[in-house]
């Protein structure tokens, strides 16, 4: 009987790609199936987050559900990965004893081993070590027959040499190590013999790629080699980092029709005060000239970035400031947060200028009642204009006939046509916008 595997997952792009190649190697080359429950699978997979505090007890919280599933079939196998593993291995060993695997992010390719051990030796097991990163291996690509979508996430970095203030990405992921480009390109192309239309690059900090490795292509000649594979239209990227972002790559893009003129470059504050305290590295006239930039090369450039809200000693005149780099900069989307403090930075330890959540939560509304009507004035200026749309499913709010795609700036629009359009780019026409999506008709 073919065993079953279950995997939750919490957090970012990069959790999703592990997740499903994770998958894609225990079904491939151990048999194991997908079961929808997980209290019913004989492995059950948490690939965990720690950038926020709610990632963190919701995955602590879905893990103690299954505590009456594990007392009923001492089989099961329960294995707790990703990022809040790395962090809090002990304590997730020691509030969930019947949890049989603990790993961190550098595991991946050494699960199965676990697993098969485990069932084997019936004793818990914890792996939680950074420290040979520059042996850091990324999980295996192989040829399967399960089906593909129009999209794919691929990744083609790992950690982040930055140490901002309040990110844990460097003590979760380590420091930066960049996959091979022979690696990523050979999946890329079996991606597109299978169909797939669209790949996202991703990385913690994805445009410092090549920066580790001697002789390696750096990343605006990755960039092109992408966009060259046959059968790929189109190609984005996430996450970069305004210190390592320059000009070339911004031609880059500039110049090469498979490269959306989708980019996102998190700002994180307005206030070069607060940019300080967060030691990012760059000033918001260095942001400034990025900015210009871009806009003066990339035709209908989107643009769409992070703020965080509400970190320690923001006062209101920076906050102020972070508003007006808002409306300078014209963010088409920013994803925006309260300041949660993450165990292990430098800003956890900075209590006495924690700023009160009601003020925090007042500053994040008026933020994003901003972000909403700038993105509103953008998305008017796409009503009658016709735009090139990648197929991609099915709206879910809409009956027989009606398709889904995503335009070049990354928007939504749903319009009516046939199913064998799948994976196809078509030309349409928006004739209505709504909050988070476009509806259009097909171009005459």
């Amino acid at each position: 009987m073919a065993k079953t595997i279950n995997i939750q997952t919490y957090g970012c792009q990069m959790n999703d790609y592990e997740s499903d190649r994770t998958y894609r190697l225990f079904h491939d080359q151990y048999g194991y199936s997908w079961n929808e429950d997980p209290t019913t699978s004989d492995l059950v997979l948490f690939n965990t987050c720690s950038i926020r505090e709610k990632a963190d007890q919701k995955a602590m919280s879905t893990i103690g559900s299954l505590l009456k599933a594990k007392e009923r079939n001492p089989k099961m196998v329960i294995a707790v990965g990703g990022c809040m593993a790395q962090m809090k291995g002990k304590e997730i060993q020691e509030r969930f004893p019947y949890v049989d695997i603990v790993f961190g992010t550098h595991q991946w390719t050494q699960l199965p081993n676990l697993v098969f051990n485990v069932q084997q030796t019936k004793t818990p097991s914890l792996e939680i070590d950074l420290t040979s990163w520059k042996n850091y291996k990324f999980l295996p690509f192989d040829k399967t027959e399960e089906p593909y979508a129009v999209r794919e996430n691929v990744t083609i970095q790992n950690g982040c040499n930055h140490f901002c203030t309040f990110c844990l990405v460097p003590f979760t992921r380590g420091r930066e190590v960049s996959r091979p480009a022979k690696d990523i390109l050979r999946e890329i192309e079996i991606l597109a013999d299978h169909g797939v239309k669209e790949v996202n690059l991703l990385g913690q900090n994805v445009n410092a790629y090549g920066s580790d490795r001697t002789g390696e292509m750096k990343f605006s000649k990755l960039l092109s080699a992408v966009a060259a594979i046959s059968g790929i239209e189109r190609v984005r990227f996430v996450t970069s980092h305004p210190n390592v972002f320059d000009f070339e790559m911004i031609d880059v893009i500039a110049d090469t029709k498979e490269l959306c003129n989708d980019i996102h470059l998190p700002i994180q504050s307005g206030s070069d005060r607060i940019l300080d305290l967060m030691e990012r590295e760059y000033h918001i006239d260095q942001y400034r000239r990025l900015h210009d930039y871009m806009r003066k090369r990339i035709p209908n450039l989107s643009l769409r970035t992070d703020i965080i809200v509400g970190f320690p000693g923001e006062t209101e005149e920076d906050f102020q400031q972070t508003l007006n780099a808002v409306k300078e900069f014209d963010f088409d989307q920013s994803y925006s947060f309260m300041y949660s403090p993450r165990p292990n930075t430098k800003a956890a330890k900075w209590k006495e200028q924690f700023i009160e959540k009601e003020v925090a939560g007042e500053r994040l509304i008026r933020l994003q009642s901003l972000q909403q009507e700038i993105h509103d004035r953008h998305s008017k200026a796409y009503l009658d204009q016709a735009v090139e749309v990648l197929v991609d499913g099915t709206p879910k709010k809409q009956g027989e006939g009606w398709l889904s795609g995503k335009t070049q700036t990354h928007r939504t629009v749903n319009f009516e046509g046939p199913k064998a359009w799948m994976g196809t780019l078509q030309n349409v026409v928006i004739t209505d916008t709504y909050p988070n999506s476009m509806r259009a008709v097909v171009a005459p």
